[in-house]
């Protein structure tokens, strides 16, 4: 056994070093511009042949500090045209005011190889292949895209990328979304900077630390010298991890490793420790300036608010009118952020970021005599925090307010958000809600009342052609995926238009009715396809266009925990009236399936029938969010029984 362990060791050592010793920037060998399929993947569209990240300290003797220095080399194989996007490059970087204050990308280099005639031909990334784009004011990003890439192409890049940030390592990422076949990570520390260290992911990552001598040349020639440690980490043959079906971000599982600063020590000089409770995290947040200092102008609104708090509303009702209120004064301009830069001037011009409308909001809230805190979070499509406490995980903040007995969570960003209806993004399973100082661990997935119900009235009319009237009643999470869909459509006539073309129906006396986070929508339909054919049997979907069209969950294996958008409580009413000259010959039968210990989905199909018409009442509830991936297949087969029960049909027999 002994032995055997041994040579698994040697094996996977032999592995390591044969990456590296193959790779030579510059230089690509012809067996792998020939190769067609990659070995340990077939359906791979491109892997990645070697990567690697070098972080080290460095002594920046204009600003006399350190600051951290990166270099990354990329090489990847494009096997299939649907590869063809992994030779778009792009490095994100932070801009500050001054040169001091910002992130530098410097030596960036690309070469496509392709095979020509049984030839080697390189091309070089071209200047006028990159450019930078904004993200927010600060935040910016190079993009760029390596030459005459195709399938069969092999692209490699590399830059180096210079920051004074010298507290913040950038967290590294081995798995992709295509396979890996070798990436490596190391970084130099001092010994003055001690970090907390966390990995992430389904795949194992061997972390190596050893101590080592530096030394920084400083200004007028003197050197510094002292002990460090060097963090090596390797990885051979990942696997590919690809976005499934219900994951809220796939990054949370991708194979990683992240830092965050525990301490500064330099003997005799300074101590400063910086390990992190949350008592901490949320002290700093309220004590900083462009958070917490600013959750206090008492100036806002005054005459708004005034009328507010004197009308004959309950505490709902004024809480709404606040946020309409803010939403009807200042426009979001599609930044989200958990930082508060200047309200006034939002204020003023009508447009802001989500952290200056949410902070006029709390302070509109504040104003009409509630006390609101602060709710702040990492968007689903930031990722999950970190184990450790610190702030840099979060990136935006909503508003909670509690009055009387109930809690009502509150986003001023979009125009069709309510109480307690919020952007799904921000429907995460742990955030940190703050009062002054205090605080305490919230779950959002379970704030609101989702709920659909559908009632159709279903007949054939004097040309044999199904019609009949839809109507509709939304509320929660429900309304918001709503209107977020309808706004996309340039006007009513092309929703309704992409409404016929989804179902196959002619549509007619459309209306939407809001009121008070209820929305319906109505309409007569006539169906494009289903008519009498003067056949003996007549065979149509009791569900028509409602219900389950597809399986969900059709994978036999799956990796990655099922995440569902929220909890919600769908209902679908259908009466069918029989057609004249048949009767009923085949109806489903009525059938509930649930699952999980305590039925957190509950599934019903129940079933009515007389001389005239058929009932059927479908209910789907759903009362969980997450999922673990060890209870899969259980919750596979729920659903597929559940898509088997919506195929089922009618069939009505001529008399």
């Amino acid at each position: 056994m002994k032995k055997n362990i041994f040579l698994i060791v040697c094996v996977c050592c032999i592995q390591f070093v044969n990456a590296q010793d193959k790779f030579k920037f510059g230089e690509v060998p012809k067996d792998l511009l020939e190769m067609t399929v990659y070995d340990k993947d077939s359906t791979a569209s491109a892997f990645v042949v070697y990567e690697k990240k070098d972080v080290f300290y460095g002594w920046n003797n204009a600003q006399e500090d350190f600051e951290l220095i990166s270099e990354y080399v990329v090489r990847i194989k494009i096997l299939t045209a649907d590869g063809v996007e992994h030779a778009d490059g792009i490095i994100p970087f932070y801009k500050g005011s001054t040169s001091s204050s910002s992130q530098n990308i410097t030596s960036l280099t690309g070469w496509t190889y392709n095979l020509e005639d049984g030839k080697i031909v390189k091309e070089k990334l071209s200047k006028d292949y990159v450019f930078t784009e904004d993200v927010t004011e600060n935040f910016k990003r190079m993009k760029f895209a390596l030459p005459s890439a195709k399938a069969g192409s092999v692209i490699e890049y590399k830059y180096t990328l210079k920051s004074p940030f010298i507290y913040h390592p950038e967290n590294f990422q081995f798995q992709r979304s295509i396979p890996v076949q070798y990436s490596g990570f190391k970084i130099s520390i001092p010994e003055y900077f001690q970090f907390n260290r966390e990995t992430k992911g389904y795949e194992r990552i061997k972390v190596n630390i050893k101590p080592v001598s530096m030394s920084f040349i400083m200004q007028g020639g003197r050197v510094l010298t002292c002990m460090g440690e060097e963090i090596s980490s390797e990885t051979v043959d990942l696997p590919a991890l690809k976005d499934e079906n219900y994951v809220w971000n796939y990054n949370d599982f991708m194979a990683g490793i992240s830092f965050e600063l525990r301490k500064i020590v330099i003997t005799g000089v300074r101590y400063t420790d910086y390990a992190q409770t949350w008592d901490k995290v949320v002290g700093g947040l309220m004590n900083y300036d462009y958070f917490g200092k600013k959750l206090s102008n008492k100036g806002l609104f005054k005459e708004e608010l005034a009328a507010i708090k004197a009308s004959e509303g309950n505490d709902e009702d004024k809480l709404r009118e606040i946020l309409n209120l803010v939403r009807s004064e200042v426009k979001w301009n599609d930044r989200e952020t958990l930082y508060i830069n200047n309200p006034s001037k939002a204020l003023k011009e009508g447009v802001g970021n989500s952290g200056e409308i949410n902070s006029l909001l709390f302070n509109a809230v504040k104003n009409a005599g509630y006390e609101p805190g602060v709710v702040v979070m990492s968007l689903r499509s930031n990722g999950r925090i970190p184990r450790y406490p610190g702030s840099d995980g979060f990136n935006y903040f909503i508003v909670q307010v509690k009055a009387g007995d109930k809690t009502y969570y509150m986003d001023a960003t979009r125009s069709y958000c309510d109480l307690n209806v919020i952007p799904v993004e921000c429907l995460v399973d742990q955030a940190l809600c703050i009062y002054d100082k205090t605080f305490n661990w919230v779950n959002l997935t379970k704030i609101g009342n989702n709920t659909s119900r559908i009632n159709l009235i279903v007949s054939f009319n004097e040309d044999g052609v199904l019609s009949g009237k839809k109507s509709k009643i939304l509320t929660g999470e429900y309304v918001f995926s709503f209107r977020e869909t309808y706004e996309k459509a340039k006007n009513e006539s092309e929703y309704i238009q992409d409404v016929e073309t989804d179902n196959d129906i002619s549509i007619t006396n459309y209306t939407i009715t809001e009121k008070k986070a209820v929305l319906v929508e109505a309409y007569d339909f006539t169906s494009n396809t289903i008519r009498i054919e003067d056949e003996d049997l007549l065979t149509i979907h009791p569900l028509l266009f409602e219900g389950m069209s597809s399986n969900p969950l059709k994978q036999e294996e799956r990796k990655l925990p099922v995440e569902f958008k929220y909890p919600s409580d769908d209902r679908i009413n259908i009466n069918i009236i029989i057609p004249k000259g048949y009767a009923l010959d085949e109806v489903p039968k009525s059938e509930r399936f649930v699952y999980g210990d305590n039925n957190s989905i509950d599934f019903s199909y129940a079933v009515q029938a007389n001389e005239n018409s058929v009932q059927i009442a479908y209910r789907l509830k759903l009362d969980t969010c997450i999922v673990p991936v060890t209870e899969y297949e259980d919750l596979r087969d729920f659903f597929s029984k559940v898509y088997a029960k919506c195929q089922e049909v009618l069939v009505f027999k001529k008399v």
